[in-house]
Order: C-alpha cells, then sequence, then structure tokens
C-alpha cells in the first residue's frame, strides 16, 4: 500500500499543474460572491475530473491484479504514453506564442467581471476536461491504484487523494480567501497576474519534469522491468 501510494503522490501533483484553472479560482475568490464563485469552480473542476476517474477507475478494475514478482507492461505502457503526451506539450509551448499568455490574462478577467455563477461552473469544467497533461498523468495512478490487490476501501481512499491533488488548484485559492478573509484579495489579484502571464513556462517546465518521471517508471520494474530500478 505504502509503495502505491508514494507513486501515485507525485502524479497527483503533477496532475495539479493547470494555471489557468488556478486562475480561473483566483479571480472567483475575489469579491462579494466568492463564497458561491468558489464553490461553483470547485463543482465544476471536480465533475470533469469525477467522471473521468470513475470511467477510468471502474475500466482498471476489470483488468487482472498486477504481479508481485515481475514487470508490469501494461503500466509501463501507460507511462510511455503519458511521457510522449508530456513531451508533446513540453514541444507545444516552446512554439511561438506571441503575448498569448498576456491576452488570456486579460480576456479571463473580463469575461468573468460580470459573469453569471453558473460561468464560472462551465468554465471550471471545461479547463478540467481539455487538459490533456493532467490526464495523461491521471490515467496511470488510477491503473496502478485499481491493479494494486488492495482492499476495495483502501483503494477508494487512494483514488480519493489522487483526486483531491488533482482538484488542489481549486481549493488553495478558496482555502485561503477563507482564511484570511478581505486581506486576501490584495495578493491574489497579484498572483493572478503572475500566474496567467508565466502559464506556458509554468506548465512547461512541470511537464519536462514529469515526462522524465514518466519515462523512469516506464522503464522500471513498476514498468516493463528493463531498467535495474
Amino acid at each position: 500500500m505504502l509503495e502505491t501510494l508514494l507513486r501515485i503522490i507525485p502524479l497527483g501533483i503533477g496532475a495539479a499543474m493547470t494555471p489557468s484553472l488556478f486562475g480561473l479560482q483566483i479571480l472567483a475568490a475575489v469579491g462579494q460572491s466568492w463564497v458561491r464563485r468558489t464553490a461553483l469552480v470547485i463543482a465544476g473542476s471536480a465533475s470533469a475530473f469525477g467522471i473521468a476517474c470513475l470511467a477510468l477507475y471502474t475500466g482498471f478494475a476489470q483488468l487482472p491484479h498486477r504481479s508481485a514478482t515481475g514487470p508490469n507492461v501494461v503500466q509501463g505502457v501507460l507511462f510511455f504514453i503519458a511521457t510522449a503526451v508530456l513531451i508533446g506539450v513540453v514541444v507545444w509551448l516552446f512554439l511561438p506564442h506571441p503575448n498569448l499568455s498576456e491576452k488570456s490574462e486579460v480576456a479571463l478577467r473580463r469575461r468573468l467581471a460580470s459573469a453569471h455563477g453558473i460561468t464560472f461552473f462551465g468554465l471550471a469544467f471545461v479547463l478540467s476536461i481539455k487538459d490533456v497533461s493532467s490526464f495523461a498523468l491521471l490515467v496511470p495512478g488510477l491503473h496502478d491504484i485499481a491493479t494494486s490487490g488492495t482492499p476495495p476501501w483502501l483503494q477508494g481512499c487512494l483514488v480519493a487523494l489522487l483526486f483531491a491533488l488533482a482538484l488542489s488548484p481549486t481549493l488553495i485559492p478558496a482555502l485561503w480567501r477563507f482564511f484570511r478573509g478581505p486581506r486576501a484579495e490584495r495578493l491574489l489579484n497579484r498572483l493572478y497576474g503572475w500566474t496567467m502571464r508565466h502559464q506556458f513556462q509554468i506548465i512547461g517546465f512541470m511537464a519536462g519534469v514529469f515526462a522524465v518521471y514518466c519515462l523512469v517508471m516506464g522503464l522500471g520494474h513498476e514498468g516493463i522491468g528493463v531498467a535495474p530500478w
């Protein structure tokens, strides 16, 4: 169980690398109606990740349990697919995108200036469901849990942990606003601008790091087993 936990935590942290979703929740956490807006952002993101996680876990649960002695070829292939997807993300982010970050920063703020609550839910759902890099990391994590052979209640706890880590971009700004009150708004506004202006660099760096992680895991004992680790 501990080994599975140690393997899925990095994947959950990597799945949280969604600066645009983080920026959306920062905007939702500023103003008088922040409680309703942040709750809707969390609900929208949770709906997207929840549907995907449930479908993937249910499918993977039908597969045979992993071998305790030999390599796990299916898990290795999933890690390699995740590596390829993340490398593709890095390559795309290194292509020229003149002022795209700045434009998205302004456009998102303008769109939400007088938006209804359902808009926050819808945007959170869309940003989450199209987050290719996050799902690339959630897939091997869910497969690992579903085929681990641990009791169902323990698998449920592990899936919940992975789910919570993926949702952390929506949870952290809401919690900060809750504990700091109106004093949090100044920092949140600054953080929004910085996050949106540097979102490509953030995602690119994290995608590169986790591409290496997935490649290492895919080659090792938890993957196809051609490496000694």
